[in-house]
C-alpha cells in the first residue's frame, strides 16, 4: 500500500556543541479502494500524499505528529477507534462508506478522501507543507481546500504566522490593498459578496511560498459562501520580503 512518491534530503544544521543531524523528507503514498459499487469505475477510494521525516527524533516527531493529526481530524468518524496508522485510517474511512451502502445502497453514493501533497524548505530554517484535499462523504457536496504548514526546521514546531512578519500590521494592510485591487472592490468588502466579520479584512488561515510569489488562499466558507469556492490572491514575493521576519526570511 505504501509507495515512495519522492524523496527530498535536507542535512539541516543545528546550533549545539552535538554533532550535526541531518533530516530526511520524503513522501509515502497511501492507496485504498472499496470493492463495493464499483461496477462503473466510481468507487470510495483513499489517496494520502503524507510527507515523512526522520533523523532528529525531536524534530521528526513533533513534524510526523502534526501530519498525523491533521489527516485524521479530516477523515476520522467519531466512533472510530484510536489509530496512529495511515492504513488504519484508510480502512476506516472505506469501511464507513461500505456500512452505508449495506444500509441504503440504492442511494449510496461514492466518497472520496483525496490528498496531494507538495513540501519544501523556504528558508535554511523553514519548511513548508501545502496539502490541496478532497473530501467528500455524501450530501451536496465535497469540500476541496488546502492547508498549510511552516515549521521551525529547529524544533520541529508550527511556525505562529505573525511570528513569519517582522511588521504583520504592515504586511496584513498591503495584502488588503492587493486583495481589493485584484478583485476589483472599490467599497465595503461584503457588499461585495464576502463575509468578513464585521467588513473588516482579515488574512487567511493558509498561505505559503512559491518559487516567485507569496500565495493567500481562502478555503469556501472561510470568507465567501461555498458556491463562491477558494478566493486566491497572489502576491510578488519581491514586495512580501520587506515584511518578513529575517528571524525565519534572510534578505
Amino acid at each position: 500500500m505504501i509507495k515512495y512518491l519522492l524523496f527530498i534530503c535536507l542535512s539541516i544544521g543545528f546550533v549545539s556543541c552535538k554533532e550535526e543531524i541531518p533530516l530526511q523528507i520524503t513522501t509515502k503514498t497511501y492507496d485504498l479502494k472499496s470493492e463495493l459499487d464499483c461496477s462503473v469505475g466510481n468507487c470510495t477510494y483513499v489517496h494520502f500524499e503524507i510527507p515523512s521525516v526522520s533523523g532528529n527524533q525531536a524534530v521528526s516527531k513533533a513534524m510526523n505528529d502534526r501530519f498525523f493529526k491533521f489527516v485524521e481530524s479530516i477523515v476520522a468518524f467519531q466512533n472510530d477507534k484510536k489509530t496512529s496508522s495511515y492504513d488504519t485510517l484508510a480502512i476506516n474511512f472505506v469501511h464507513n462508506y461500505n456500512e452505508v451502502y449495506r444500509t441504503y445502497p440504492d442511494n449510496a453514493v461514492a466518497w472520496e478522501a483525496n490528498f496531494k501533497v507538495n513540501h519544501k524548505a523556504v528558508s535554511p530554517k523553514v519548511y513548508q507543507v501545502v496539502w490541496d484535499y478532497y473530501i467528500f462523504t455524501g450530501g451536496a457536496h465535497g469540500l476541496q481546500a488546502a492547508k498549510v504548514f511552516l515549521f521551525d526546521l529547529s524544533t520541529g514546531d508550527t511556525i505562529p504566522k505573525k511570528d513569519l512578519f517582522i511588521n504583520y500590521e504592515g504586511f496584513k494592510r498591503y495584502a488588503e490593498t492587493e486583495f481589493k485591487k485584484q478583485l476589483n472592490i472599490s467599497g465595503n468588502l461584503n457588499d461585495a459578496g464576502f463575509t468578513f466579520e464585521n467588513s473588516k479584512f482579515k488574512l487567511p488561515g493558509n498561505f505559503y511560498q512559491t518559487t516567485n510569489e507569496w500565495i493567500l488562499h481562502y478555503n469556501p466558507y472561510e470568507i465567501a459562501p461555498y458556491v463562491q469556492g477558494s478566493t486566491v490572491i497572489k502576491l510578488p514575493k519581491q514586495q512580501v520580503e520587506r515584511f518578513l521576519n529575517p528571524l525565519y526570511f534572510k534578505n
